[in-house]
């Protein structure tokens, strides 16, 4: 049986400009910020991931564990979210000099056992903004609905490393194969390993 996939429909990070790909125009991104359609949100450093609550693991985006050992802070501000959530979220650990153990959370793919397809991602950010109090490690990502070219302008290339452009709009989805204009991918399950530390089978 195929994996099945979610896609969260996030847009591409800043198209490039087809004369000039390494330097994108702010005419271009203003363009996509005067839509209305488009919410920005910084792109970490760090290693896009998975969180399942049920045994607080993360995998990333090839359904690997992650060896990463959350801190106590993180562990204590991580069990907010119930059981039966998937959270897809940064792990920005190691990855510059001053941040260390800090979770950026993106969005919301399953809730209190519920995955939520048929939902928006604008759904699944009211989720995040309403049932939960973030603290000082795990972190809600900031969002900008105008300024689009100066926050991308901002970036510094190490701790922040451009924008990503969502349309709060999009909804979650089944597929089985990959989905036209979808630039971003994660896998919705995971593998179950065994004592010996072997790959099984996939499990929800």
């Amino acid at each position: 049986m195929k994996l099945l996939y979610w896609y969260p429909n996030r847009p591409l990070l800043i198209p490039p400009d087809p004369l000039d790909p390494l330097n994108p125009k702010p005419d271009y991104l203003n363009s996509l910020e005067a839509s209305g359609k488009y919410v920005a949100e910084q792109k970490w450093n760090g290693d896009n991931c998975l969180l399942y609550t049920d045994d607080l693991t993360f995998w990333n985006r090839h359904h690997k564990q992650l060896k990463y050992v959350p801190s106590p802070q993180v562990l204590k501000e991580v069990r907010m979210f119930p059981r039966g959530c998937i959270v897809n979220l940064e792990l920005v650990h190691n990855k510059t000099i001053t941040i260390k153990h800090k979770l950026v959370v993106h969005s919301l793919l399953a809730y209190k056992g519920k995955p939520l397809l048929g939902k928006t991602w604008g759904d699944a950010r009211h989720l995040l903004e309403t049932e939960f109090q973030f603290g000082e490690q795990v972190i809600l990502s900031p969002l900008w609905r105008t300024g689009f070219w100066e926050l991308f302008q901002a970036a510094d290339g190490k701790t922040i490393e451009g924008i990503i452009l969502k349309n709060p709009s999009g909804r979650l989805v089944f597929s089985t194969t990959a989905l036209d204009h979808v630039s971003y991918m994660m896998k919705v399950r995971k593998p179950a390993i065994n004592a010996a530390g072997q790959t099984t089978k996939y499990s929800f």
